[in-house]
């Protein structure tokens, strides 16, 4: 079986993170799911996931300021879009995401 085939099969497992008053609109939250540091993102009830940290200089993106679906890294000023995890400041940069699952009032990530 070759690499891209793998990769297609690979299982993604359902992580319950927090419930949806647990965020609110505009809000975000920094969750430890199988040892990666996530940030969670209420961006005007769209929930979204990246990699918690700054490609810049390492800063938490989950203690950053969210407007619309730019959220602002507290260190530096970098700015990604937390629904495809581009940066804003340099196009070659970007922020893993993550799947987000909302099933009642439940918020779960595939990793």
């Amino acid at each position: 079986m070759d690499c891209q085939t793998l990769l297609r099969n690979r299982i993604m497992a359902l992580h319950q993170v927090c419930k949806i008053s647990d965020i609110g609109e505009g809000q975000c939250k920094t969750f430890t799911v199988d040892g990666k540091e996530i940030a969670v993102y209420n961006a005007g009830g769209q929930w979204c996931a990246t990699e918690n940290t700054c490609l810049h200089k390492g800063g938490s993106l989950g203690s950053g300021k969210l407007e619309g679906n730019i959220i602002t890294c507290p260190l530096h000023g970098w700015q990604y879009d937390v629904t495809s995890g581009q940066c804003q400041n340099n196009p070659q940069a970007k922020v893993g995401t993550y799947k987000v699952q909302v099933e009642g009032d439940q918020v779960s990530l595939e990793i």
